[in-house]
């Protein structure tokens, strides 16, 4: 700023009001404006974001939380989110908790610190009271993946029942008898949407129910070590898998035990991955819609953003179809 004042001989404070978006205000000449705008831009000068935010009340920031950034499914969603944040003017931090509500928290006062403008959060359980502290405070929020009862927060929800009795309907249908499911289950597997699909679709087809519900691990190793177990100890001709990383793990077992796909264990996975794809035999799924995903909570999120009445109205929780994908595994 002081090589800008020198140059074009006007002080330092004239500088700030004309950057900062103050000349109207003071009076100063359109020409003058002109010409320190010109010059600002030869020289590569960019405002201070946090200055400017004291001055509007926003920082064009949107925060985004998900369980894990590396998993191809949030990997996805992020980037498409990234992409369309962008598109509106925005930049985006983003961070992933990995089921830890204490790093969830702390994610959460580093979006306040940040002062962002909004954000996106694919929740970990027991982060439901800071959430409504957010959108006390006025911040808006919207959440995927995942709804834990959170009052207040708009969110965009796939159809996890839906999509899990179809997976069932899907295996009854070519004369499985004995359907395991292998699901994460981050609080009570009574309230699991996919364990809830999954045991109203076998129950409505008179099959015996076999659920193994799983806590979130940090290990690769350590899921593979329970599918391993699960699959020696029970005779069953089917098994679906409760997100893309359990069924890549369960895959590995399935392969290592010398079973045939779908020969001796017929197989789904919940959310597809390239990796069922390409495998031969390729793994039929119960597809997420990821790009719908992320412009509905986009979307939701900008009209927010743009019309604050709309913090008043109450919550919605939108729900998207799931769609299953047919390959040899089954």
């Amino acid at each position: 700023m002081g090589e800008l004042a020198k140059k074009l001989n006007v002080s330092k404070t004239t500088i700030s009001f004309i950057l900062n978006g103050k000349a109207k205000e003071k009076r100063i000449s359109e020409s003058l404006v002109e010409r320190v705008l010109a010059e600002a831009a030869n020289q590569g000068y960019r405002p201070n974001q946090f200055a400017q935010s004291l001055r509007t009340g926003r920082t064009n920031i949107i925060g985004l939380m998900v369980e894990d950034i590396s998993n191809p499914f949030y990997a996805s969603i992020a980037k498409l989110i990234e992409e369309k944040v962008y598109q509106n003017g925005y930049k985006i931090v983003y961070c992933s908790t990995e089921n830890d509500v204490a790093r969830g928290k702390d994610f959460l006062t580093m979006f306040s610190t940040l002062s962002v403008d909004g954000c996106i959060i694919a929740p970990t359980q027991g982060m439901e009271q800071e959430i409504r502290d957010m959108l006390d405070k006025g911040k808006s929020v919207v959440l995927f993946d995942r709804y834990f009862g959170n009052d207040g927060t708009d969110a965009v929800m796939v159809d996890n029942q839906g999509g899990m009795y179809q997976a069932v309907e899907h295996l009854a249908a070519r004369g499985a008898k004995n359907i395991g499911l292998i699901a994460l289950a981050l609080g009570d597997p009574e309230k699991e949407d996919r364990i809830i699909g999954f045991k109203k679709a076998i129950a409505d087809h008179g099959l015996a129910t076999h659920v193994f519900p799983m806590p979130f691990k940090d290990g690769y190793e350590h899921y593979l070590e329970d599918i391993r177990e699960i699959l020696s100890q029970n005779k069953l001709d089917a098994v679906v898998f409760g997100t893309n990383y359990l069924g890549i793990a369960g895959l590995e077992v399935i392969n290592e035990s010398g079973l045939s796909i779908p020969g001796d264990i017929a197989m789904i996975s919940f959310d597809d991955h390239d990796l069922f794809r390409i495998h031969r035999p390729g793994i039929t799924v119960i597809a997420q819609p990821i790009e719908a995903i992320a412009q509905v909570a986009i979307d939701t999120l900008m009209s927010k953003l743009r019309n604050p009445a709309l913090m008043k109205k109450a919550a919605e929780v939108i729900t998207l179809p799931t769609s299953l994908i047919v390959r040899a595994s089954t």
